[in-house]
């Protein structure tokens, strides 16, 4: 390779914003060949777009029906930045000559801009890209994507301190063969409707089993239900619906003319924090649902309870002390105890769009009160479930504190170098320190020498 870019963010290793912060860091180009270009810039957006397929059935001009292939899609750009670091825009060709470039960059996330996200049919992509414009190749890019989340408070909201709570039964026809046809009744409630990852979900479920069909399983489930739209016709909003598993939880059986209670929790993992914007092309919520499994051949399927479920990004106020429905810790729930600051884990969903491998990086709250400790697959020694993501076999990062820092305004400078430098900077190398695009360059530094005039140059090919 000719050219190559690394990115560095300044003092956030990770690439993690808040919607509404500065982001800023470096871009370091090292080039292998000189180059005849029209200038740098580097571009900071962020956008969304959605795209699947569809079999549909369309009628032709003869009246035969004949199924198409047709792509919906479509694509909203929330903010973009161009910054110009070496020459400027459509101006005359210069020449790039072989070293190390160090080009800083500096801009304000939107307020509002959304939190990131990739899923099977659509992202939301925050990223910063290096572009090299050149005057008759084609140009160079190269891209960082970095994670931006939309603070999501639950403290805002009343009605997330509220607890979950249901009593459902149902009946099989299996049991009115025998003349019998009592219901398989299920109460459950949780302490709240709003969590954050890291928490634990604590529930308190009673399944008394007055039927004739067995309770296989007690199952409790955490569903990512993402919406996609798309309108590339213009006429019509098309919608897309998925739902995925992020977490679940096996309580066991319970078997026919039997009572049983489970007082147990669920972790919420690394995920997407619910979607608050409903104009957002692509919308991601939640449902609590607890199954009590049953045969098939008994009839009348499964009984099953479905909550929706909030997941915000900052916790409620003395929730890290809930032990569970009508057991929250007294010590700890007078209104002003915090787990600790997050860290920030990569996404536990597992489905990419398209050939974007970037996974974004969410909040996760220390709730076993030991920050930073611990890996991906446990949390305070219990049990994870069975989705939750494994450790990762590199070190841990160094925590990043969620909290926005009030900066001043980008300030725009023009670029700290000629825009038509002297052919002779190229021809001999200077002495002892000197300066590259106002980065000092260490004394011992050398560039790659060029090819002699008389060597064969082997083909056409990039510079």
């Amino acid at each position: 390779m000719s050219s190559k870019v690394t990115f560095a963010f300044d003092n956030n290793p990770l690439g993690v914003y808040q919607s509404g912060q500065v982001i800023s860091g470096t871009a370091e180009l090292v080039t292998e060949r000189p180059k005849t270009i029209r200038s740098i810039f580097i571009t900071i957006n962020g956008y969304g777009e959605t795209r699947w397929q569809e079999s549909e059935e369309r009628v032709g001009e003869d009246g035969k029906t004949t199924k198409t292939l047709v792509t919906h899609t479509t694509t909203k750009v929330y903010y973009s930045t161009d910054q110009y670091v070496y020459g400027q825009n459509g101006g005359s060709q210069l020449e790039l000559p072989t070293g190390k470039y160090v080009f800083p960059f500096r801009a304000t996330i939107p307020p509002d801009a959304p939190t990131s996200f990739n899923g099977a049919h659509g992202q939301i992509k925050h990223e910063v890209t290096l572009t090299v414009d050149r005057s008759v190749r084609y140009n160079n890019t190269f891209k960082q994507c970095f994670s931006v989340i939309l603070p999501h408070d639950l403290n805002k909201r009343h009605e997330y301190t509220e607890p979950l709570k249901r009593l459902e039964s149902k009946s099989f026809w299996w049991g009115s063969i025998f003349g019998a046809n009592k219901p398989m009744v299920m109460d459950v409630s949780t302490t709240y409707s709003g969590y954050v990852p890291g928490q634990k979900i604590h529930f308190h479920l009673v399944l008394d089993n007055q039927s004739d069909v067995q309770c296989m399983d007690v199952k409790v489930r955490l569903l990512k239900n993402v919406s996609y739209r798309a309108n590339s016709s213009g006429v019509k909003e098309q919608l897309k619906v998925t739902e995925s598993r992020v977490a679940d939880k096996h309580c066991g059986e319970v078997l026919k003319h039997n009572k049983a209670q489970f007082n147990e929790f669920l972790v919420v993992p690394p995920t997407t924090p619910t979607t608050q914007s409903e104009k957002d092309p692509i919308r991601v919520s939640y449902t609590l649902r607890f199954i009590a499994k049953t045969f098939k051949l008994h009839g009348g399927g499964d009984l099953v309870v479905d909550f929706p479920l909030t997941i915000g990004t900052v916790p409620l106020l003395g929730s890290a002390g809930d032990k569970g429905p009508g057991q929250a810790d007294k010590s700890q729930s007078n209104g002003s105890f915090y787990p600790g600051s997050p860290i920030f884990q990569e996404d536990v969903s597992d489905e990419p769009f398209e050939s974007n491998t970037f996974k974004p990086r969410y909040p996760v709250y220390p709730f076993d009160n030991k920050p930073g400790s611990g890996t991906n697959g446990a949390n305070g020694g219990a049990s994870a479930p069975s989705l939750y993501p494994k450790a990762e076999d590199t070190p841990p990062a160094p925590p990043v504190h969620f909290s926005p820092n009030p900066v001043p305004q980008a300030v725009h400078k023009s670029p700290p170098y000629p825009t038509n430098p002297p052919a002779a900077a190229a021809a001999s190398a200077p002495s002892g320190n000197f300066e590259v695009l106002g980065f000092s360059i260490p004394p011992d530094y050398k560039p790659t020498p060029s090819a002699p005039a008389g060597a064969p140059t082997g083909g056409i090919g990039w510079k």
